[in-house]
């Protein structure tokens, strides 16, 4: 569904999202061509070979970025979450490389390539805030390449676990005191063990040590109650 808005006075991740370092006077120009997007669960923004630009603050939920290996199976290669930035400006009708797939209900600000690129021409700004978030993940992406060299499968899950509560503010998490915070796991077990290349079986085990030894608690779905932070970030480095 599209409803065409041109306020972003109520967006709630307008502090996280690319254009929040825009006053209210720079954005209005982009803001007056947003449309407001909602996917369902499952539902499809980006097929990889689409040549259709496709610009968008995700405001609310989860996606999912994916490929189709040779054998026909999907490998999840990445997520985005509430203030991530969907789309490549400039990339002169190269064709998408990935799906880009809601793994929740999402909610999305979506913007015409043209004027996102010519709001990043003319606002240096936020040029450079999307370079740095590029310099950003691809940091990111480096650091988790190499990490799943040497990492072992507890620090794999226990990684998970720690950058789903990091992004706890924006995902919706709630707290149940100062010490113990209760998160939804964004993904399955077999989407976990296909992101963090493991078993389904080897993600059960490593969750079940962790609970074992009182870091975590698994009451039920993919609720994680995370009753020991410290213990859990150190168990996320442990390397083989």
């Amino acid at each position: 569904m599209m409803v065409f808005s041109n306020s972003c006075g109520q967006c709630k991740v307008r502090d996280q999202a690319l254009c929040g370092v825009l006053s209210d006077i720079e954005l209005a120009p982009l803001a007056a061509c947003g449309v407001q997007r909602t996917l369902a669960r499952g539902e499809t923004l980006v097929r990889a070979g689409d040549s259709a630009p496709v610009c968008a603050n995700i405001q609310r939920g989860l996606m999912k970025i994916s490929d189709i290996n040779p054998a026909g199976q999907e490998v999840i290669v990445g997520l985005l979450w509430p203030g991530d930035f969907v789309g490549r400006p400039f990339r002169s009708e190269q064709p998408a490389l990935h799906d880009v797939v809601a793994l929740t209900p999402v909610s999305l600000c979506l913007f015409p390539q043209r004027h996102m690129e010519r709001a990043l021409t003319e606002n240096p700004s936020m040029e450079r805030a999307l370079l740095s978030r590029t310099l950003a993940e691809l940091e990111a992406a480096r650091t988790h390449c190499s990490k799943l060299a040497r990492a072992t499968a507890l620090a794999r899950v226990a990684g998970f676990i720690v950058e789903s509560a990091r992004r706890t503010d924006t995902f919706g998490s709630e707290r149940d005191s100062e010490t113990v915070t209760t998160i939804e796991l964004p993904l399955s077990r077999g989407e976990m063990a296909d992101l963090l290349g493991l078993t389904i079986e080897t993600v059960s085990r490593q969750m079940s040590r962790l609970k074992s030894a009182g870091v975590i608690g698994l009451p039920g779905g993919r609720h994680v109650v995370i009753h020991d932070p410290d213990a859990l970030a150190e168990a996320a480095e442990e390397l083989n």
